[in-house]
């Protein structure tokens, strides 16, 4: 379970004359085991802040992040990256997440020598039975990037963020950049994986029609704050924020 507590950050800028920019401000809420969050909202509205302070890149100001019980944040420095591991990103770009120099072998099994996960055997094993559960075959192995489509490199990635068999997945806008098609054939494979593996989702996006599909709980943010928060279907079908209702209007024109 993710518990996220009065998480807040403010980012300065200005040589001269500092300016200080309140980018998240006391947000709460918590993801179940095995349950997606929803984050809609407009560009810059601090989205992509929270996402980045889950995944340690950037530190809050004040608040908690706990992770089945245990603080990220005040968590001794041993214990740290074990629970950070239990959280990673599926990008909405999957295509600069992949190192273009190398081949997907590699991709897919970086992350498993970094962390010294297993031995060389069974980070091949690791990484046939991800194979199977994206649906890629082995082929792909040996191309590069660039040589995979997007919906494959999706699928990579996919796999890559399991490698550490994490229990949460942020989801950064994944299926935008991906034709229609392609899009309910990866919503779908996560629906699919959640059921499976038990995985909470922090699920990121614009797009209210699959926010209303696929998430079980959502919050509305604008500037910094959450406006409203609760079951996503009964916010879709009867918001009463006046800035819902704003986005919903925009969404539906």
């Amino acid at each position: 379970m993710l518990e996220i507590y009065k998480l807040s950050k403010s980012f300065q800028s200005g040589i001269l004359k500092k300016q200080k920019t309140q980018a998240v401000q006391e947000v709460s809420f918590c993801i179940p085991d095995g349950k997606t969050f929803g984050i809609v909202g407009n560009s810059g509205c601090g989205k992509s802040t929270i996402a980045r302070m889950l995944l340690s890149l950037i530190r809050p100001d004040a608040g908690e992040i706990r992770i089945d019980g245990k603080d990220i944040l005040t968590a001794p420095k041993r214990n740290r990256q074990a629970l950070s591991r239990k959280i990673q990103i599926i990008f909405q770009h999957p295509e600069s997440s992949l190192d273009p120099s190398k081949k997907i072998r590699y991709s897919l099994m970086e992350p498993m020598i970094i962390h010294r996960m297993y031995d060389k055997a069974g980070r091949e094993k690791r990484m046939r039975e991800l194979l199977e559960l994206v649906d890629i075959p082995e082929t792909l192995l040996t191309h590069y990037p660039h040589q995979i489509s997007g919906g494959e490199a999706q699928r990579i990635m996919i796999a890559r963020a399991l490698t550490l068999e994490p229990g949460i997945l942020v989801l950064d806008e994944p299926t935008s950049m991906l034709d229609v098609s392609i899009q309910a054939q990866m919503m779908t494979l996560l629906k699919e994986l959640q059921k499976k593996l038990g995985l909470s989702y922090l699920f990121i996006s614009h797009d209210m029609d699959v926010v209303k599909w696929f998430c079980d709980e959502i919050a509305v943010m604008k500037e910094g704050t959450f406006v409203e928060q609760g079951d996503a279907e009964q916010i879709i079908k009867n918001p009463q924020h006046p800035f819902t209702k704003e986005l919903l209007e925009n969404f539906r024109i």
